[in-house]
């Protein structure tokens, strides 16, 4: 019995392994942006129960160490509020070299300098999710970011939700 137990140990130990190790790849997978669709300047497409659209990409500011202050404006309209109500939403700005940026918080001069945005309260996208719209709303969304020197140019938004991962959208910036 003892070299019956030795024998299997290894055994046991493997399928252990290869157990947790397929959980884990099965989660890397479905948190993972892996297949991109491009989407052109001015056009809408369709994730995660919803259309959306970008509608701005705008430089407003320069810090006092050369980085660009970006606000992003995108529009979705909810088609299914169930998939498009399921949290987190990711956007963020992706320079060419693959190099990404998440949003950051700005100061509201940093946002008020816009004359359209003075006095308004705009969610980001983890918030007009978190809202559960219904059906044929059409939300606002920004996004302020704080890029380094020199980048601002050459970004393009890209936006994934877990209803669609691994796919996800990547947003031509018109000009």
């Amino acid at each position: 019995m003892r070299r019956l137990s030795l024998w299997t140990l290894p055994v046991v130990l493997a399928l252990g392994l290869f157990l947790q190790s397929y959980e884990n790849a099965w989660e890397w997978w479905r948190s993972r942006e892996l297949f991109a669709r491009e989407v052109p300047a001015s056009a809408a497409a369709s994730l995660g129960g919803a259309e959306w659209k970008l509608t701005g990409l705008r430089r407003v500011a320069e810090r006092s160490d050369g980085r660009a202050v970006m606000l992003l404006d995108m529009e979705a309209v909810v088609r299914d509020p169930e998939a498009f109500a399921l949290l987190p939403c990711r956007l963020v700005l992706e320079a060419p070299d693959g190099r990404r940026w998440s949003p950051q918080f700005l100061t509201p001069s940093e946002v008020n300098r816009l004359p359209e945005r003075r006095g308004l309260t705009i969610p980001t996208c983890t918030q007009a999710l978190a809202s559960k719209p219904a059906a044929g709303a059409t939300l606002r969304i920004g996004e302020g970011f704080v890029l380094p020197a020199g980048t601002a140019g050459e970004v393009r938004p890209v936006l994934s939700l877990p209803a669609e991962r691994p796919r996800y959208l990547r947003f031509q910036v018109p000009g």
